[in-house]
């Protein structure tokens, strides 16, 4: 709207050109209509909608406009490329004087006026649009120089997505119940991750994925850690008649260890320590541009682990869908990959209570997905269990299933942890974290705490938190050959 302003277009002109695109059978036309600053400060915006609509519209008929040929898009040339945006409330009031002219227009035509979509444009951002598109009616966004960023745009049409989808079915929105997570251990993990409790050592493990650590707690002594010598991606319990046995998924390798030293003491992790991880197989792919990422042992004791771009944010595989995800069979030790799509960062890998169930997220996207899962075969009917909210910053990370089946999810960046209800994707409750959440599971004799690693810069140490009444964990499973159900 702003070339009005700019380069003398009049409405003529402009009708003219929309003429023009209506000659050709599959062209849809935008008309672009919006005040100055100094005539919104006069008062004007209804007299200068109603005088660019009736010039711009001017031997359109109705059923081009009832057949979504042309879309009105409300810009307010002060606030196109300013920063500035238009308030919900100004929005709206704009949108029903354009709908009022309409009317006006085309009154003996049943429903032009309340079928046409008019849009909004003006510096729409990801933390405004779903306020925007929370006015019964904005039906949309013209999105400018925010498209031009992928995150921002990805975020935008989430947002606006959500917000519509809500107005049209008339949902209810609440408040979720809230809780706020403490730290217990300075740990200063660079990247902390993989938290995973075992029932039978009633211990707590974790990794520093970027150090090459792996960390362990009893509750009750001073925690200590294990150097692999490698960038670890994730950990597993591993079934073994020695105590502390867990599975890592390392750089290069698959690899096992114990977190116990053979004199039996947690808290004296004597020279045997020295000796290293054993090698278990090689991993899944041979790219230099990934490392595993996320993974879990699935309920039937085999180990699923994702990959990760190492690049995705610069370098020589920026923005490439490169990373697989795969299941190491515990009888076999042979892979599997069993995801018919690539991504860049896996996370959010967890299984239901009955494991015929497996959640999974790209976190780029900012989308969790549940899938049909089997022991034997691929991932199996999609469907999406949750959107991030545009106004919230990070992305999906580490995850985790209750009891009740609720997902818990790590959102990175925007230090909360939430529970997400799958049949819904209603945010039931937040979890408050002052650091960059990674990862969560449930721990103690009753399963009833929430244990959650973090990141630098502002973070790095576990956390923990008492869940309220009715609210415990699943039993971890362990990974290794033999019965299906044994956990730890």
């Amino acid at each position: 709207s702003e070339r009005r302003t700019i380069y003398g277009e009049t409405d003529s002109d402009i009708n003219a050109r929309l003429h023009k695109c209506l000659e050709q059978p599959s062209l849809k036309v935008i008309l672009c209509i919006g005040e100055t600053l100094q005539e919104y400060e006069s008062g004007m915006l209804a007299q200068v909608v109603d005088a660019q609509l009736r010039g711009g519209l001017e031997g359109v008929s109705p059923h081009a406009l009832l057949q979504d040929r042309v879309i009105i898009a409300y810009e307010p040339v002060w606030a196109i490329g300013t920063g500035l945006v238009a308030t919900p409330e100004q929005a709206q009031a704009a949108h029903l004087a354009i709908r009022d002219t309409m009317k006006a227009m085309y009154g003996e035509y049943s429903g032009v006026a309340e079928t046409v979509r008019i849009q909004y444009g003006g510096s729409v951002t990801p933390d405004s649009i779903a306020e925007l598109m929370g006015e019964a009616d904005v039906d949309g966004a013209l999105v400018g120089g925010a498209s031009l960023n992928a995150d921002s745009f990805t975020r935008i049409f989430d947002g606006a997505t959500s917000a519509d989808a809500t107005k049209k079915m008339g949902m209810i929105s609440y408040l979720p119940r809230e809780l706020v997570a403490m730290e217990v251990l300075a740990t200063k993990n660079a990247l902390g991750e993989s938290p995973v409790w075992s029932k039978k050592n009633r211990s707590l493990y974790w990794v520093s994925a970027t150090e090459g650590e792996v960390w362990t707690w009893d509750l009750q002594n001073a925690p200590y850690r294990r150097l692999m010598n490698t960038a670890v991606g994730c950990i597993g319990l591993l079934r073994s008649n020695a105590p502390g046995s867990i599975i890592i998924a390392g750089e290069s390798a698959m690899m096992t260890t114990s977190m116990v030293s053979t004199g039996g003491n947690p808290n004296n992790p004597i020279a045997d320590f020295e000796s290293g991880p054993s090698f278990l197989c090689h991993r899944p792919d041979h790219m230099t541009t990934t490392r595993p990422n996320d993974g879990r042992v699935d309920r039937f004791g085999n180990f699923v682990v994702g990959m990760y771009n190492q690049y995705h944010r610069s370098g020589a595989s920026e923005g490439e869908n490169n990373a697989g995800l795969y299941r190491l069979n515990s009888q076999t030790l042979e892979w599997q990959e069993i995801l018919d799509y690539k991504f860049r960062v896996s996370n959010c890998i967890c299984f239901s209570g009955d494991g015929k169930t497996m959640y999974f997220g790209d976190t780029p996207t900012r989308c969790v997905y549940a899938f049909d899962y089997s022991p034997d075969g691929p991932l199996t009917n999609r469907r999406l269990v949750w959107t991030m909210p545009s106004e919230m910053p990070g992305g999906p990370d580490g995850a985790q299933v209750d009891s009740t089946g609720k997902l818990w999810i790590a959102v990175t960046g925007a230090g909360r942890i939430v529970q997400i209800n799958p049949e819904t994707g209603v945010v039931e409750m937040v979890v408050y974290v002052d650091a960059n959440p990674t990862s969560l599971t449930f721990g103690g004799d009753n399963l009833d705490e929430m244990f959650i690693t973090t990141r630098a810069p502002n973070g790095g140490g576990l956390h923990r938190l008492k869940m309220p009444h009715g609210v415990r964990g699943l039993p971890e499973p362990e990974f290794g050959v033999g019965s299906s159900s044994n956990t730890s």
